[in-house]
């Protein structure tokens, strides 16, 4: 049997009357859409953006430095020489490891059930500082489930849960026991559910009619049955109640309950009508179900007394962390009804109460270890949730949002508020807060949109989840706009960056992780590029002091020679793109957001490793162009080599080729990790499986014997000459770099306070 749900009836002559005011919403929408900013540079691009400009500056004076030399008396050599050093400072191959990096890490996402929409927003996860996230679906299981209900004359009623199934017993109950103790002991009287009093028949009927939700039972390949459902959680928890006394949607239509009108769900007066006329009593319905505060102002029919009972009995279900639904409703007089001379004010009038009914969804089990997670990572977690404020806070303190070890009863008061008090703050009174609401109740599209821009003011990096059309402008001016994949609207999913396909929150915490990981290696590969471009810089720069007998420069590497360096200098910052992250890397506060790429660690770490990685270097070079000979012997040696007077330069530049091949390796392994060895036992297990380095190892071995010992290639195109003894003064050198960083690192360690090892501490 399928279970449905129907939307339009025509007949009885009857109209369907849609939702006033929807084209003023999606206009509402739309404007604060176009309103919102959306900045296409990040912190990254930017940084990026001033090194390129900074590094071609840096180009061009290495070309006049070189050519001023020279009095500006330019040939053929000279050209070269400046052509080299321009090459020597620009990061050829940067652009493209940049790329991969973040493919790759937008792959890396999607196997953790992340779909970034942006890659750009990759680097932006690693700053996040606050995350404002629905709980419905997100921090629970989104598996509602009426388990109480409660009415004015007959009190407290527990139903067993029994998830999608429409099966359960009922029990009055004296009061309010644990939910452990009611599933295990079914304390109370247990009633016949075919002998239940007018009042609940009436508050089943507006659960079963006042929603547009269905359910049906599935059969599965394997002769399993199972129900399946189709609708908003909440009313699909209302009418698997309904079903549990036989009373579901179809089979009341079926009956001769005829549906009129429909009064949708609006989230500024937080109520849903419908308008049915039943055939049996020739009676015209309205069933009106929502949040407490806007249903029982409706309620004529109370006395203050009955509402101060009604209120209290809200607190007491809610403290229990169950969702409260008020129903109601209103008998109208029998005949025609003229739907044009009645408005949903009119309808949503002189209601009578019904009853309250408890709803509970269970936290997802790994929301309470991702938000513990995120507070050792320094990220604040706010919950923002249209349900009532003392069951917003009781899930909040379930999934430790809220810690009452910790704070105070009067902190936690002070960290919950609701939307409507949130709404009516002014913005200097908001930024005037300590802090920020941890909880905001009952909240609204409008409020969350506030609360974007109110931790904007506060330069603060927000990750903003949402689901529906109206979550659209938060999600677009959140820094990180996170959508809902099964539950979420499309218009939600365009607006965001990330789209979760499992709606889960610990989601989040492992894109965030990814997200710091991705920017960790960016800095790692970047590092590695400056330390390398940066000596080879000096080299060519220092290598002016070296002068054929007419008095010219020599350049230290032929333009061809240093092309094949920038081959080989690349995989290895490919390799550190795709590093691991570290075991702390979730133990750090989050990057701040107008950190530059150029921190203080990463300058030293450039000074020390590029000065030393020079003189290695400029050893490599000066020791055979000394030892063989005394200097250039022959003029115009790339022009016009002459055997002999030109062997000692070109012995030298074979000797610094192999240099600069195998030294940025160990600059590599060096980079993996700014303050660790990673010359150790377990590094070289890393090392040796790498199969970058170790194919880039291979790979640069053979293009060395080929271009230094097939003469036609050595001499005529690298400028160079077979080597032997100098092999040994290379691998020397390269034992010393190693040693040398693995003492900086030690030295770090003990005399330089850490940058990004610090954890935070915060008060949850």
């Amino acid at each position: 049997m399928v279970y449905s749900s129907t939307v339009v009836s025509k007949g009885r002559g009857r109209a369907v009357v849609t939702a006033t005011g929807m084209n003023t919403e999606i206009g509402r929408v739309a404007a604060k859409l176009n309103e919102s900013k959306d900045d296409d540079k990040t912190q990254l691009q930017k940084s990026m953006n001033r090194m390129y400009i900074a590094l071609l500056i840096v180009s061009v004076l290495s070309v006049i430095i070189v050519l001023a030399s020279v009095k500006f008396k330019v040939n053929y050599d000279v050209g070269m020489y400046a052509m080299t050093a321009a090459l020597s400072v620009l990061p050829a191959g940067l652009t493209t490891v940049m790329t991969v990096t973040l493919v790759m890490g937008g792959k890396e996402m999607t196997s953790q059930k992340v779909v970034v929409r942006k890659l750009k927003v990759l680097e932006t996860l690693g700053s996040v500082t606050n995350i404002f996230s629905d709980k419905t679906g997100t921090l629970t299981l989104a598996k509602m489930v009426v388990i109480r209900f409660w009415t004015l004359k007959e009190g407290y009623f527990y139903v067993t849960p029994n998830g999608l199934s429409p099966e359960g017993e009922v029990y009055r109950t004296s009061g309010i026991q644990t939910r452990e103790d009611e599933e295990k002991t079914n304390q109370g009287e247990l009633i016949d559910k075919t002998q239940i009093s007018p009042d609940i028949t009436s508050l089943i009927q507006c659960s079963a009619l006042c929603n547009m939700s269905s359910i049906y039972r599935h059969e599965l390949p394997e002769t399993e049955d199972d129900w399946v459902s189709n609708g908003a959680p909440t009313e699909v928890a209302l009418q698997v109640f309904a079903h549990k006394f036989n009373m579901g949607k179809p089979i009341l239509e079926e009956s001769g309950w005829e549906l009129i009108s429909e009064y949708h769900f609006d989230s500024t007066i937080k109520r849903m009508s419908t308008l049915y006329h039943s055939n049996q009593t020739d009676q015209n319905v309205v069933f009106t179900k929502g949040a407490t505060e806007r249903i029982l102002p409706l309620c004529t029919h109370l006395s203050d007394s009955e509402k101060d009972q009604i209120l209290q009995t809200v607190d007491i279900l809610a403290a229990k962390g169950l969702r409260v639904m008020t129903l109601a409703y209103r008998k109208i007089s029998t005949g025609k009804y003229d739907l044009g001379a009645y408005t949903r004010e009119d309808a949503e009038s002189d209601l009578d109460f019904l009853g309250l009914t408890g709803i509970y969804d269970p936290p997802r089990p790994e929301s309470r270890q991702a938000v513990l997670e995120a507070h050792k990572a320094g990220i604040k977690v706010h919950m923002l949730t249209g349900d009532h404020e003392i069951t917003a806070t009781a899930i909040a303190k379930e999934i430790n949002i809220l810690n009452e070890n910790t704070m105070s009863a009067e902190t936690i008061r002070r960290l919950v508020m609701t939307g409507t008090q949130f709404d009516a703050m002014t913005s200097e009174q908001i930024d005037a807060l300590e802090e920020l609401p941890l909880v905001v109740a009952r909240c609204s599209p409008e409020t969350k949109v506030k609360m974007i821009e109110a931790s904007e003011r506060r330069h603060n990096v927000s990750a903003m989840t949402g689901d529906g059309v109206n979550d659209s402008p938060s999600l677009r001016i959140a820094d990180v706009g996170i959508a809902m994949g099964k539950n979420g609207s499309d218009v939600a999913k365009q607006a965001s960056d990330i789209i979760l396909t499992d709606d889960n929150f610990a989601t989040i915490i492992r894109a965030i992780s990814e997200g710091r990981r991705i920017y960790q290696n960016v800095q790692r590969f970047l590092l590695y590029y400056w330390i390398s471009l940066s000596s080879i810089a000096v080299v060519v720069l220092v290598c002016l002091a070296v002068r054929d007998p007419e008095g010219k420069s020599i350049a230290p590497l032929s333009t061809i020679a240093m092309l094949f360096l920038y081959v080989a200098i690349t995989p290895p910052a490919s390799a550190l793109s795709i590093q691991p992250a570290s075991k702390t890397i979730m133990l750090e506060p989050p990057r701040p957001p107008k950190e530059s790429l150029f921190n203080r660690e990463i300058i030293l770490d450039t000074l020390v490793y590029g000065q030393s990685a020079a003189i290695c270097f400029v050893i490599s070079f000066f020791v055979p162009l000394y030892t063989i000979g005394n200097g250039v012997g022959g003029v115009n040696c790339d022009s016009n080599y002459v055997e002999g007077a030109c062997d000692s330069l070109y012995r030298g530049r074979s000797s610094l080729v192999v240099a600069v091949t195998f030294i940025p390796l160990v600059i590599m392994i060096h980079c993996r990790s700014y303050r660790e060895y990673e010359w150790n036992r377990d590094g070289l297990k890393k090392t040796l499986k790498s199969k970058t380095i170790m194919g880039t190892l291979v790979f640069d071995i053979i293009c060395l014997l080929l271009f230094i010992y097939i003469p036609a290639a050595a001499v005529k195109g690298f400028r160079m000459l077979a080597i032997t003894w100098e092999w040994g003064l290379v691998i020397g050198l390269t034992l010393f770099y190693i040693v040398f960083g693995e003492v900086y690192k030690m030295l770090k360690r003990r005399f330089l306070k850490p940058m990004t090892t610090t954890l935070v501490e915060i008060n949850v």
